[in-house]
């Protein structure tokens, strides 16, 4: 029981140690939460940094002229030329034209160079690939090679020639017949022989100048065309006429 003459004790007053940990934690609080925000604020600062210097890169870059585009040239399309036709009989190794008949005088008096020369041409064999050849200034028989007139194969074979040439009514003919059919009846090489033919040659006037000879007018007389032992045999008799300078 109370005294009421004594009063009651007064409540005790807590202990200031009991508070003072309160603001100890929320300082440790505050200071981490700052240096969060420094950390927050310097990896921003970094990330902002780096997005500059893409920025800045990519601004180089695309300042950077462009490389110019690769022309290419157009393909080029090799063409290449049919082989050529082998020779047939009647146009095998035809000797190069010697040249157009010139302008000769048929009234100009002409003299004899040589007559009454037979020859007997015979061809390499009845293949008309391959022609003995016939020198018309001598004449000569040449062989096997290039010449004025050439004649190959057999039975009858045929006769080459690039020189202009005419067939006349016979070896009576005269200069003047000759120079006449050239020009109004030309003939057409390959001839193929037959007995009785006489052909009539004008020969070139360059290559006659070349060599320091005469021009001539040479009358070839067809005596036979034969055959022996696999080969072609023309026998001719063979007349020729200056041309006057």
């Amino acid at each position: 029981m109370t005294n009421p003459h004594h009063p009651a004790p007064a409540p005790e007053t807590p202990r200031r140690g009991s508070r003072g940990g309160l603001p100890a934690v929320t300082l440790i609080v505050a200071v981490l939460a700052l240096v969060v925000g420094v950390s927050a604020v310097i990896i921003s600062a970094l990330a902002l940094s780096r997005s500059d210097d893409a920025v800045v890169t990519a601004e180089k870059a695309n300042s950077r002229p462009l490389p110019a585009p690769a022309v290419s040239s157009p393909a080029v399309t090799e063409t290449t030329e049919p082989p050529a036709d082998e020779p047939t009989d009647e146009t095998a190794d035809e000797p190069a034209a010697s040249g157009t008949p010139t302008d000769i005088s048929p009234t100009a008096q002409f003299e004899v160079a040589y007559e009454g020369e037979n020859l007997r041409i015979r061809s390499v064999n009845c293949n008309d690939l391959y022609r003995t050849g016939v020198d018309l200034d001598e004449p000569r028989i040449l062989g096997e090679v290039d010449a004025e007139l050439r004649y190959g194969g057999c039975d009858p074979g045929t006769i080459l020639t690039g020189l202009p040439f005419a067939q006349v009514s016979g070896p009576d003919a005269t200069p003047a017949d000759c120079l006449e059919t050239i020009r109004t009846d030309p003939g057409r090489s390959p001839i193929a022989p037959s007995r009785g033919m006489t052909l009539c040659f004008q020969t070139a006037q360059n290559q006659a100048a070349a060599e320091g000879i005469d021009q001539k007018l040479v009358f070839v007389t067809v005596n036979s065309v034969t055959t022996d032992n696999g080969t072609g045999i023309l026998a001719v008799t063979v007349k020729a006429w200056k041309v006057p300078q």
